[in-house]
């Protein structure tokens, strides 16, 4: 198998081999990928962390031996970085090897799955990103992905991928903050996701990070004055 480490602050994963395709996902300084199928211009890879399959630009691509003494994800939405004496931003989830956490601007801190919370309410006004995963930009799932990742959680990239993991809460009263709250369209295909924060709570990126809240019908915008998702399920990750 043929790996590669995203050595950028992070990249385009695109649904196919040229510019003009979408952007599916964005990998994130320090993640590995296996090598699918390689172009003469493009290179189709799976990232390792989730399993998500894209393809990147091949000046993006970095051989990689394998070898990860230690590591650590960096949990602050944008860090400064020092490299060849010049600063260079990381986004929030990237992965750092334990020499390079000297070079990183300001204190770190391992985060666990109880900073949830305060980890979701630091990206409050993010704007929407289709594919996107960072503070500059982000989409539904890569909210909720990256803030698990950054509390040392894996979960799958998109809506309908996370909504197969993890137990179902069979009632509102029962949620805990952490859980994932899952949206369908007219057709019944789940395409939004939030994270809850309370029982009647939830944080989410639609148009931007925001709270809103959350019923047994949906998401209650305030603002618009009406819903604007409608509920499906409710599912717990961590237990």
């Amino acid at each position: 198998m043929e790996i590669g480490i995203i050595k950028y602050p992070l990249i385009a994963g695109r649904k196919e081999d040229n510019d003009r395709s979408e952007m599916v996902t964005q990998h994130l300084f320090g993640e590995s990928y296996e090598i699918i199928e390689t172009k003469p211009n493009w290179i189709k890879i799976k990232n390792l962390r989730d399993g998500y399959v894209s393809w990147i630009d091949r000046k993006h691509h970095s051989a990689w031996d394998g070898k990860y003494p230690g590591k650590h994800i960096l949990s602050r939405p944008f860090n400064h970085f020092t490299h060849l004496d010049k600063m260079v931003l990381l986004p929030g989830g990237s992965i750092v090897r334990t020499e390079l956490l000297e070079r990183i601007e300001g204190p770190y801190s391992q985060k666990s799955f109880a900073d949830i919370k305060r980890i979701s309410e630091i990206y409050i006004g993010a704007p929407y990103l289709w594919g996107g995963k960072s503070i500059w930009g982000i989409d539904c799932s890569g909210f909720t992905q990256l803030v698990y990742q950054t509390c040392g959680i894996n979960i799958l990239r998109d809506a309908a991928q996370q909504a197969e993991m993890g137990d179902t809460v069979e009632f509102n009263s029962m949620i805990e903050p952490g859980d994932l709250a899952f949206f369908d369209n007219e057709e019944g295909k789940i395409t939004h996701v939030g994270i809850c924060l309370e029982p009647e709570v939830i944080i989410h990126a639609s148009g931007k990070v925001r709270i809103d809240k959350l019923d047994h019908h949906g998401i209650f915008n305030r603002e618009l004055g009406e819903y604007t998702h409608t509920l499906r399920i409710i599912k717990r990750i961590v237990k």
